[in-house]
């Protein structure tokens, strides 16, 4: 449909496009704060069906794993497939410019001919430059609520932010109650009147001008939802009935957890519980009322999420663009639901870093199933290889074609992540915690500053098995044990992104 303009030569494992060949076009979706929790995944109770079909046709990568489990680094990560121990990007500001060489994928698929356009969430610079270029870049207006009175509330909480994170201080004062937005909210509407369905339109209408194009172009949709605060149309709520929705089945922090593991769960002590029963303050457990509704939202809220991916999907066929169309879906971290007493993400732990990832390349291969482990840097180094152009000049991840073509192939050894606390009292350096994750392992370690050679601060070890996917003890400091630990601290130090300082 679309054409490369003139000859393009690359490397000899890549493909090799000449004039008149068809290129790909490249459709990249992002969901905000999505789990694992769709009915693809094995979740039978989730109602997704749009992302199951897509599912179906694609290569659904069991564990993807994130750079670090929150909007800003994470996103960093993907648009650049740069580490964050190597960018040290955090929460902002940007720093991902300052090392030598970084690409930004609009800018690089633009500069070989692409049509770039980014609509809704892809990069996230909390009001300032994010350094990337597309060609058209669009967001929605603000319609987290559809009552204009708690959508007032919301925007006041974020102007408090704003002017928090403009004084020096990261974060806003976690207030909850009387006079903050609700942490719910089921409106009685159509999806328009929140932002995602906004979203979806102008996808669908962005895809109708693409079509009419003479280049090839990449499309980037990011949905907001299901981001707390967990708001959706009332007919999304309607397709669960709250009382046979379940708990967690850990909800107890693992034994021997280091204090600076614990999150705290900071987004939810900023909203209204109304007549709910709160997360009370200085404790990790929410009362189960209140859990079992907040499961209920984060479940609607994903349901309407699913049915704005099916209308692009359903439009990108409609059109005849996807016989020649990569279509990338991804979730740009997990999200804890009171299992092991998390709430939110901002952790290093299994259900905050593992997300989900399903790719269909024509040509490649058609569907499958793959269990190796995959890493969120390694999504840009996968769009160029599909699309027959140069990898990138500096890069920590590794194209997928290999587990496209194969989704038994063998897995690499490890990935890798990270989260950051702040620093203690009377230090000024950040605690971050580097950890590495193996087939059934996780190791972490935690540093002062932004290095493995850092005073350490803690150490967490934690086995996994398929019955058990969650933490359940901190295992770094058990005698028997000390061989595994000692050779993952060695696995830990191979990762790509590590800069010895």
């Amino acid at each position: 449909m679309h054409s490369l303009r003139g000859l393009l030569v690359v490397l000899p494992t890549l493909v090799v496009f000449a004039a008149g060949a068809a290129q790909p076009n490249i459709l990249f979706i992002a969901v905000d704060d999505l789990r694992p929790q769709l009915g693809s995944y094995g979740v039978p109770w989730m109602r997704t069906p749009n992302i199951d079909r897509l599912a179906e046709s694609a290569v659904r990568f069991d564990r993807h794993y994130v750079q670090m489990a929150v909007c800003i680094p994470s996103r960093v990560a993907l648009l650049t497939s740069l580490r964050s121990e190597r960018t040290q990007q955090v929460f902002g500001p940007m720093r991902w410019q300052r090392v030598s060489g970084a690409a930004a994928l609009g800018r690089t698929f633009h500069g070989y001919g692409y049509t770039t356009v980014s609509l809704g969430k892809i990069w996230h610079a909390e009001g300032e430059p994010h350094g990337d270029a597309f060609d058209r870049e669009w967001v929605p207006a603000p319609a987290v609520y559809a009552s204009p009175a708690s959508q007032a509330l919301m925007t006041r909480m974020q102007e408090e932010r704003r002017q928090r994170r403009d004084g020096g201080k990261a974060k806003a004062a976690e207030t909850s109650g009387p006079g903050r937005p609700p942490i719910t909210e089921a409106g009685d509407v159509a999806d328009e009147a929140y932002a995602d369905g906004q979203i979806a339109r102008e996808a669908v209408a962005e895809l109708r001008r693409l079509a009419t194009g003479a280049s090839p172009f990449l499309l980037a949709v990011g949905f907001l939802k299901p981001h707390i605060p967990f708001t959706a149309p009332k007919r999304y709520w309607d397709l669960y009935r709250e009382r046979d929705l379940p708990l967690a089945d850990t909800r107890e922090f693992p034994r021997d957890m280091p204090a600076v593991a614990n999150s705290h769960n900071p987004n939810f002590r900023n909203y209204d519980y109304g007549a709910m029963a709160p997360l009370p303050r200085g404790s990790a457990y929410m009362p189960d009322a209140t859990a079992r509704h907040l499961v209920h939202a984060y479940a609607a809220a994903t349901s309407f999420v699913d049915a704005q991916v099916g209308k692009v999907l359903a439009e990108l066929e409609r059109l005849q663009l996807a016989r020649n169309t990569i279509v990338v879906f991804w979730g740009d971290h997990g999200f804890h639901l009171g299992d092991i007493g998390l709430w939110g993400k901002h952790s290093n732990f299994e259900r905050a870093t593992r997300s989900p990832l399903l790719i269909r390349a024509p040509g490649v291969r058609r569907a499958g199933v793959c269990a190796a482990l995959v890493e969120t840097v390694d999504l840009f180094p996968t769009l160029l290889d599909l699309a027959g152009l140069p990898p990138l000049a500096i890069s920590d991840g590794v194209s997928l074609r290999t587990w496209l073509q194969d989704p038994a192939a063998p897995s690499r050894p490890a990935v890798y992540h990270l989260f950051n606390r702040p620093p203690l009292a009377g230090t000024t350096e950040p605690r971050i915690g580097f950890a590495v994750r193996t087939a059934d392992a996780r190791y972490v370690e935690w540093h002062r500053g932004w290095s493995l050679d850092g005073p350490l601060v803690a150490r967490e070890y934690y086995r996994y098995t398929a019955a058990q996917p969650d933490e359940i003890a901190n295992l770094a400091d058990d005698p028997a044990r000390a061989k595994e630990v000692a050779a993952l601290a060695l696995l830990l130090r191979a990762s790509p992104g590590w800069v010895r300082r």
